[in-house]
């Protein structure tokens, strides 16, 4: 079986940002879509300017042609689309005028079954009258409404038609593996890398997962490295600011959690930081003007919320690091911190627990440590010589 091509459609009506989001994902797709709502809104400009940036690229533009097939669709092959869109439902003399006009240009043209109710029906004939791709689409509105069209993309498949299945509608990384076994030719995807907090780590996963199901390695990397996308970059300007305000600074945290802070704790004493872990039985008291860093995903560990209700009360600074925005401690906390967005900490499979949040908190609080280094021009002989020597 031949491997799936992948498309990226773009939607946004912004000229500038349709071509930046083109530029990120294109090392890693073998189409780019200007869709529906993007097309209508800056028309056959953008078709030429994609088409020059990227010319080793197929150029799609999603007309979705209704009437006028041969009249509308000609100016946009013309400027370079490789492949035009006609709706099903259009009838069989649109499809042939967009087909006429594809022929003029030595391109193709997609059958979008979007609302066709007979689609075994409009595909066979479709395909006798030359197109080259049917499509299989559920569009956003029918998505918002909870439909996929995995099952329409099986009914098409049985067909066993001469020609390439196209098939769009929420596809995102959990479900690629599974169209990509389906059998189709193309694959679409848009909100998944376009949405994403990074569109170039989306594409990069989506062409992965498209040509191998990939190690667990790979895997492991892919999801800390989207918690961290999703991570304001303000954070790390932030806490360098309160470690440098505060002090003294204490970390605790529990379980591999508070490993997490032992290892944060070390690099901040290399730092020069006068840092102490709680719970060490040379841990001094806390006082007013201390800083208490607590690494808690729930923010709801109760050992954790009576260590920050005495720092509290003594007139310690409380930072939270925490997968929740709000929580307990988070509440009483004087900053939170929060690693990734909520909908990334869900049942991931491989990664059990609290594996996402403890392994995307120490990156990001190595990236932390980075971050004061080069800030403070700190030489690594320097935190070399803080390391100890007794061991």
């Amino acid at each position: 079986m031949a491997k799936p091509l992948i498309q990226l459609a773009l939607d946004s009506l912004d000229f500038d940002k349709t071509l930046e989001l083109a530029s990120q994902a294109a090392p890693y797709v073998d189409i780019i879509e200007i869709g529906t709502p993007c097309i209508k809104f800056n028309g056959l400009e953008l078709v030429k300017e994609i088409k020059r940036r990227f010319p080793d690229k197929l150029l799609l533009v999603d007309l979705k042609t209704m009437d006028a097939g041969e009249y509308e669709a000609s100016p946009f092959y013309e400027a370079g689309a490789d492949i035009c869109t006609v709706l099903g439902t259009s009838g069989i003399s649109t499809i042939k005028g967009v087909i006429n006009a594809a022929k003029k240009y030595n391109a193709e043209v997609q059958v979008d079954l979007i609302n066709v109710e007979d689609k075994a029906s409009c595909a066979e004939e479709a395909v006798a009258a030359g197109a080259q791709i049917i499509g299989i689409h559920t569009g956003i509105d029918a998505q918002a409404a909870g439909q996929t069209p995995f099952a329409d993309l099986q009914d098409l498949l049985r067909l066993g038609l001469n020609t390439r299945v196209s098939v769009a509608g929420g596809i995102k990384p959990e479900t690629v593996r599974d169209v990509v076994e389906a059998g189709v030719d193309i694959i679409v995807v848009g909100g998944a890398i376009t949405g994403a907090p990074s569109p170039v780590n989306a594409a990069r996963k989506i062409q992965r997962l498209v040509n191998s199901k990939g190690t667990h390695r790979e895997f492991v990397v892919d999801k800390i490295s989207d918690v961290l996308y999703a991570t304001d970059d303000s954070y790390d300007r932030k806490l360098t600011n309160m470690l440098d305000q505060a002090r003294r600074i204490f970390v605790s945290g529990a379980g591999r959690s508070g490993l997490i802070g032992r290892f944060f704790a070390m690099r901040l004493m290399h730092s020069g930081y006068d840092t102490s872990v709680v719970g060490e039985i040379v841990t001094p008291s806390i006082k007013q003007g201390d800083l208490l860093i607590i690494i808690s995903g729930s923010g709801e560990t109760e050992q954790l919320v009576a260590f920050t209700k005495r720092a509290r009360e003594i007139g310690a600074k409380i930072v939270l690091i925490s997968a929740k925005s709000e929580s307990t401690i988070g509440d009483m906390a004087d900053a939170v911190f929060r690693v990734g967005s909520p909908e990334q900490y869900g049942k991931v499979v491989g990664m059990p627990m609290g594996t996402v949040f403890e392994l995307s908190t120490l990156a990001f609080l190595e990236a932390t440590i980075s971050h004061v280094i080069h800030e403070k021009g700190i030489p690594e002989e320097e935190m070399r010589s803080r390391h100890a020597n007794l061991e």
